[in-house]
C-alpha cells in the first residue's frame, strides 16, 4: 500500500540469472491499462548487480476514485537461461483526512509492532466504516482541521481498526498459549470484555461528536462482531 502521489518500490532479485540486456517495466492502472509515460520503460542494470530496485514515480499513483485504486507493475528481462516476466500488485490509498496511526492502534490495545504489524492493520476500512455512518461530508468540518473535533474522529477510527483488529488478537493469544510462549503470559490476565468497552466508548465519543443524537453502538462495530466469550475456560 502506498498513498497517492507517492512513489513504489519493488527490488528484483537475479538470483536466477543476470539480465542480458535491459529490465523493461510497465505500470497498469485500475482497470489493467498500460499508463501512459509508465509502459515498456527500460532499464539498464549495472554490472554485476545481484538485484536492482524498480521506483514507480509518484506521478503513477493517483486516485480519481472515492478511496483507492489499484495498479499492477509488470517486468520482464533475458537471461542467459531464458526469459524472465512477473508481476506484483499493490493498492494506492487516498489520504484519510484525520491523523490516524497503527501505532495509535497498537497503544489503544496495549500491544507491540511485532505483535500487531501495520500490515494488519486496515485504517482506511476503519475510516470508511466510521465515515459511512453520518451523511455525506458530515467530517468535513473537521477534516484535516487540527481542532478538538479532529482528536476525537482520530481516536473514534483508530478505536474502530482495533475492535476490528481485536478478534483476530484473541485467536493469537489462543496459539500463544498452546506454544507456551511469553505473550500468553503477558496477556492471560487481560479483562477482554473491559478492553472492548473501553474502545466501544471512544468509538461512540466520535459518534455523538459528529451526530449527537446518534444511537451508540453495543457490541457491534457496524460489520464487526466481537465475541465476549473467554477463550480460555477455566484459566
Amino acid at each position: 500500500m502506498v498513498w497517492a502521489g507517492s512513489p513504489f518500490a519493488h527490488e528484483l532479485d537475479f538470483s536466477t540469472g543476470f539480465p542480458v540486456g535491459a529490465v523493461v517495466y510497465s505500470v497498469l492502472d485500475n482497470n489493467g491499462q498500460p499508463l501512459p509515460d509508465h509502459t515498456d520503460v527500460s532499464i539498464d542494470p549495472p554490472e554485476g548487480a545481484i538485484s536492482l530496485l524498480l521506483v514507480v514515480p509518484g506521478s503513477a499513483n493517483s486516485v480519481a476514485t472515492p478511496l483507492f485504486e489499484g495498479r499492477t507493475l509488470t517486468w520482464n528481462y533475458t537471461t542467459l537461461n531464458g526469459f524472465v516476466s512477473d508481476r506484483v500488485s499493490y493498492r494506492v490509498e487516498r489520504p484519510i483526512p484525520f491523523p490516524v496511526s497503527a501505532e495509535g492502534v497498537r497503544t489503544k490495545l496495549g500491544v507491540e509492532p511485532h505483535e500487531v504489524p501495520d500490515r494488519d492493520i486496515h485504517l482506511l476500512l476503519a475510516y470508511a466504516n466510521f465515515a459511512n455512518r453520518f451523511a455525506a461530508d458530515a467530517l468535513s468540518a473537521h477534516e484535516n482541521s487540527g481542532d478538538y473535533g479532529a482528536l476525537i474522529i482520530t481516536d473514534a477510527i483508530e478505536a474502530t481498526a482495533a475492535l476490528m483488529v481485536l478478534p483476530s488478537l484473541r485467536l493469537r493469544i489462543a496459539r500463544s498459549e498452546s506454544s507456551g510462549t511469553n505473550e500468553y503470559e503477558r496477556f492471560a490476565s487481560i479483562d477482554w470484555g473491559a478492553l472492548e468497552n473501553s474502545l466501544l466508548t471512544t468509538l461512540n465519543s466520535g459518534i455523538r461528536l459528529v451526530e449527537p443524537l446518534a444511537n451508540e453502538l453495543g457490541g457491534v462495530v457496524l460489520f464487526y462482531a466481537v465475541d465476549r466469550t473467554d477463550p480460555f475456560p477455566g484459566a
